[in-house]
């Protein structure tokens, strides 16, 4: 039987779903269709490219970056090579995992300039074996920092090298193996460690509360927190095989729901006030929430439900709030 980690589980569910569409990224104007094939080789390039920076199993990954592609394409890529992702809700949080660490770490930012301070701390910086990018900022060649495309390409690149140890490794993954700790730069009493086994545990909870879930059905997500939920959600559809979509950043949220006409959307209870309140349901009736979210919406999936009322102008647009507890349990 294979050992349960997040290496079988991608190419299991590839195996059942073929070539079918599993994820939509914004490419411009117009929308870049992801299948389960394209994810297994981005997730393939970027360990070839970790692989070959010193990444390997037992290395740890200081992760400053929001829950987009990019970062869930990466941190899969980590659990592929038995690596480890600490998750940091601010740069002062990243700072302290380096502190503490016993050992070096290596880095990934959604920020040049956060990861330009990092690895330039004179106290600190050498315990940054390597920093990422999870966006596309263009950096000079000679700095210590890569940008995704690069990351990807030059993965690329080496995969046909690496392709064979890439999958040594990953199957040879334990179930029991870390694969995130949340918490990791507080003390040890508060840090929360997940195993892939945990994890896997969790999306399988997580479908079961949801209940049918139709490939078809398209989500959309944004989550900038480092929670749990935030962390772990955008992993509901590689459990559920439902089509997906990840908003960058808050502006992008607002521009792009329209066009996904999502039937689920993954939203942070922090996240949900101001959703409505901007689509001006917070001074009236809110009629019109339901339409300024595509229209087809029928679930918002939170890990903190909102006030009463803001969940009764939800459910007055027939779109229920669901609290998918099994993946609450770290703020």
């Amino acid at each position: 039987m294979n050992e349960r980690n997040f290496y079988n589980f991608l190419r299991e569910r590839t195996k059942e779903n073929g070539s079918r569409l599993l994820f939509q990224k914004k490419d411009g104007w117009s929308w870049k269709q992801i299948t389960w094939p394209d994810l297994v080789t981005e997730v393939e390039s970027i360990a070839c490219f970790l692989l070959n920076s010193g990444f390997s199993t037992g290395s740890r990954i200081i992760v400053l970056s929001p829950n987009t592609l990019a970062c869930l394409f990466f941190e899969l890529a980590v659990f592929t090579l038995g690596g480890t992702s600490l998750p940091a809700r601010s740069f002062k949080e990243a700072r302290d995992i380096l502190e503490i660490a016993a050992g070096d770490c290596f880095l990934l930012s959604a920020s040049t300039d956060d990861a330009r301070k990092l690895v330039g701390d004179p106290m600190l910086g050498e315990k940054v074996e390597k920093a990422f990018l999870s966006v596309n900022d263009r950096v000079p060649v000679e700095e210590e920092i890569v940008s995704y495309p690069n990351v990807v390409k030059f993965g690329f690149l080496a995969r046909k090298k690496l392709k064979d140890e890439i999958n040594a490794l990953g199957s040879s993954v334990k179930e029991d193996s870390e694969a995130v700790i949340f918490n990791a730069g507080g003390a040890p009493d508060e840090n929360r460690g997940f195993s892939h086994g945990d994890i896997l545990d969790l999306l399988r909870l997580s479908e079961q509360e949801l209940g049918a879930i139709s490939i078809e059905d398209q989500t959309f997500s944004y989550l900038p927190r480092s929670g749990s939920f935030s962390k772990f959600a955008n992993l509901l559809n590689l459990q559920t095989a439902a089509r997906g979509a990840i908003a960058e950043d808050t502006e992008d949220f607002f521009a792009d729901v329209p066009e996904i006409m999502p039937v689920m959307l993954f939203l942070a209870g922090a996240e949900i006030e101001n959703l409505v309140n901007r689509l001006g349901g917070g001074n009236g009736s809110g009629e019109d929430l339901r339409s300024a979210l595509g229209g087809r919406i029928r679930l918002l999936l939170t890990d903190v439900p909102p006030p009463e009322r803001t969940r009764d102008l939800l459910l007055a647009q027939d779109i229920s709030v669901v609290e998918l507890k099994s993946l609450s349990v770290v703020p």
